[in-house]
């Protein structure tokens, strides 16, 4: 059975919770999953960010490389309607923030964006406390920068 098959069987069946462990056995589940995160049932978005997360521990460079679309496809240039790449990238932070500190600049840069603001100040906040390279006063010094060119944090 493929990878796309065994994620969608997965989902079929309402087995939501066998999707980390796929993605952790098969990195070719990452792409699959991904296209779940796009999903309209917000179980399935979270159980698709879960998993992408999950993987990260066994997968790190496949994972990171994800998130830097998910961020990629954040900004305007890109035409990319990603309005669910947040939760994506929360999930990542919640299991291995240190992924997301190369990416930090940017994901600050898009709290410019009213749309993303309060998802992606959270995301950073989240790898702030919880990475162990000691990035949170690199973050609050961003946020109070963003704060004050007039953004919230």
């Amino acid at each position: 059975m493929s990878a796309r098959e065994m994620v969608m069987d997965a989902v079929r069946q309402g087995r939501l919770d066998d999707l980390p462990a796929l993605a952790v056995a098969d990195p070719r589940a990452l792409r699959h999953l991904l296209a779940l995160t796009y999903r309209p049932e917000p179980e399935m978005r979270e159980a698709a960010g879960r998993a992408i997360a999950a993987a990260s521990r066994h997968h790190p460079e496949l994972v990171q490389e994800m998130a830097r679309r998910l961020v990629w496809a954040m900004n305007d240039e890109s035409g990319t309607h990603a309005l669910t790449a947040p939760e994506v990238l929360r999930a990542i932070a919640e299991e291995n923030p240190d992924l997301l500190l190369p990416l930090l600049p940017e994901l600050l840069r898009l709290t410019a964006d009213p749309g993303l603001h309060d998802a992606l100040v959270g995301v950073a906040r989240l790898v702030a406390a919880r990475n162990r390279r000691g990035a949170a006063a690199t973050v609050a010094t961003a946020l109070n920068a963003c704060a004050t060119r007039g953004g919230r944090t």
